[in-house]
């Protein structure tokens, strides 16, 4: 499977608790859930988060698990080409509050599992529907209804821990993928 990439957020970040749940586009709240106690949370390897993207009207919540490389190469763990599920553990979701346009994806209120496709000039961004709401049963009934591309930079530094932040362009709100010496922007911006 290929995906595009192309999200421009602006994200504020903070910690995930819960169940992990992803369903076909209804209305929902900006909830993130993975089941678990709270110190099986507290000290998972790759640590819960999630980035919140205000648009006018319109929010988005994205929830992830954040791996590290762990002296290894990330573009081994994250080769070209391949799918990934852009996180670590549970499927990375996406939850919408309002229509938006997520890198060229124009997504309705719901619920969405996102899996990655790295490029070396371009990510593609493929966005998911399933009934399921167990995490081992969602990657099985996937659904895709989308797809959205981000462009990649090189940065100097080397990001050990996996990372989705906000940033901006002169057009709005970037969402920033980071990891390694890469990171990719995917602009967010109200649906037409």
């Amino acid at each position: 499977m290929r995906i595009a990439t192309g999200l421009t957020i602006a994200v504020q970040l903070g910690v995930l608790a819960g169940t992990a749940v992803c369903q076909e586009p209804v209305a929902t709240t900006l909830t993130c859930h993975v089941r678990g106690s709270q110190q099986w949370l507290a000290t998972r390897p790759s640590p819960l988060d999630s980035a919140v993207v205000t648009v006018g009207e319109a929010r988005a919540k994205i929830c992830y698990s954040r791996p590290s490389a762990r002296g290894r190469s990330v573009d081994s763990l994250v080769p070209p080409g391949r799918a990934w599920r852009l996180g670590a553990n549970e499927p990375s979701t996406i939850t919408l509050t309002n229509r938006l346009d997520i890198g060229g994806a124009v997504l309705p209120q719901g619920r969405y599992v996102i899996l990655a496709v790295p490029g070396p000039e371009r990510w593609m961004l493929v966005f998911h529907t399933t009934p399921d709401t167990e995490p081992a049963k969602m990657f099985r009934s996937l659904r895709s209804v989308a797809t959205g591309t981000g462009g990649v930079e090189r940065v100097g530094e080397p990001l050990e821990q996996f990372s989705i932040r906000v940033g901006a362009d002169s057009a709005g709100p970037v969402l920033l993928l980071e990891w390694g010496t890469w990171r990719v922007r995917v602009p967010v911006r109200a649906a037409r």
